[in-house]
């Protein structure tokens, strides 16, 4: 599709270019974030030589869910650096955090999810904190148990406090490698 657009914006007159340069780019914009999004599905679909690296997962994680989490009222907060690597095998990283999301996204719905990625020392965790929703408890428990799985092929010490009156926690905390 990118190409065929190329095609057609050289094909156009000066004058009309112009004119619809603006929409052009925004159709460039949708392609590539269409592509991106394909990406990350084939990556989640067939993970192969995946970085180990947390905010890098949590990037992919945020671009398959987002949808989701609109779909369910869910204001999304996103902390921390972009890039830390961990000590652990990156398709593993890849799928613990996603499920991770989703458990967060079902204890958020029409609420807050703040995502966080806080260096601690030698380590690294991921904060997942679902506030101020109605949460869908019976729809995290997959996500759940796979979180408690996943926590030892991805050398993930995971903390879960689901069930208490005030903010519904998961953290991940992982070995970090600089």
């Amino acid at each position: 599709m990118a190409l065929h657009l190329q095609l057609v914006s050289e094909k156009l007159p000066g004058d009309a270019a112009r004119g619809v340069d603006r929409h052009l780019q925004a159709m460039r914009d949708g392609i590539a974030q269409v592509d991106a999004l394909l990406k990350a599905f084939a990556d989640l679909a067939a993970p192969a030589n995946l970085v180990p690296d947390l905010g890098q997962a949590l990037t992919r994680a945020l671009l398959l869910f987002s949808f989701e989490a609109r779909r369910k009222s869910v204001e999304l907060t996103r902390k921390g650096p972009a890039e830390v690597r961990v000590a652990a095998p990156g398709e593993a990283v890849l799928e613990i955090v996603c499920n991770a999301v989703l458990a967060g996204i079902a204890l958020a719905r029409e609420g807050r999810l703040t995502l966080a990625i806080e260096p601690d020392g030698q380590r690294v965790r991921l904060e997942v904190i679902a506030d101020g929703g109605v949460p869908r408890r019976e729809e995290t428990l997959p996500h759940l148990e796979a979180v408690r799985r996943l926590s030892s092929v991805a050398a993930a010490e995971p903390s879960i406090d689901v069930e208490g009156a005030g903010p519904a926690r998961l953290s991940l905390s992982f070995a970090h490698t600089r």
